[in-house]
């Protein structure tokens, strides 16, 4: 019986200690970062809002502001 007490013990020591192991979190050849300016868009994105042209900062600003506005509560419940 002690036998069997002192290797439950062992596997359930080594169990906790795996848990504890922390895997190096290091970016990927895959990740791509953006350094370009939001209003000047993806180029050829499907997902582009109508009124909006690539390149254009007012443009930009003013589809965030209506976006926005489609978020407001106030605006909605009308």
């Amino acid at each position: 019986m002690t036998r069997t007490a002192l290797i439950v013990s062992m596997l359930a020591t080594v169990a906790l200690l795996a848990a504890c192991s922390e895997k190096p979190q290091t970016v990927s050849a895959t990740h791509k970062k953006s350094d370009s300016i939001a209003w000047q868009g993806a180029p050829g994105d499907p997902f582009v809002a109508k009124g909006w042209t690539a390149g254009d900062k007012d443009s930009w600003q003013r589809q965030i502001h209506q976006r926005n506005q489609y978020q407001n509560e106030y605006n909605r419940i009308q």
